[in-house]
């Protein structure tokens, strides 16, 4: 038996959304893990410069996939935007993070530029 100080409560390695809460931030992707958790294996990236990882949820994941790849090997490198936002969960609204990834722009060759830019 021991004190609150003796224990884990608020020393997590993963991000949670009410720490993000109103905040957005641009990462870089550096490793992706695949942890076993209770309900299953999820894949958890890490950033870098940074402590906390974030645990991918569903939503998050077809995002990364829809944008980056669908295999998760492909997304260290790659910059994302994590954005703790409000969203509906079983009825209520609860402090999340989002994740959006910038689009790349490409310019164009100079043979495909229009002729009405100087």
């Amino acid at each position: 038996m021991g004190e609150r100080t003796d224990y884990a409560y608020g020393n997590s390695n993963y991000l949670k959304g009410t720490e993000m809460a109103g905040r957005t931030v641009r990462v870089i992707i550096s490793d992706v893990e695949d942890v076993e958790f209770e309900k299953g294996l999820k894949p958890v990236l890490s950033f870098e410069g940074k402590k906390k990882r974030l645990v991918v949820n569903a939503t998050n994941f077809d995002i990364l996939c829809a944008s980056i790849s669908n295999n998760t090997k492909n997304w260290p490198g790659h910059a994302i935007t994590l954005r703790g936002e409000k969203v509906k969960f079983k009825g209520q609204l609860v402090d999340s993070i989002c994740i959006s990834v910038p689009v790349k722009q490409q310019l164009p060759d100079d043979n495909e530029i229009p002729d009405y830019i100087p």
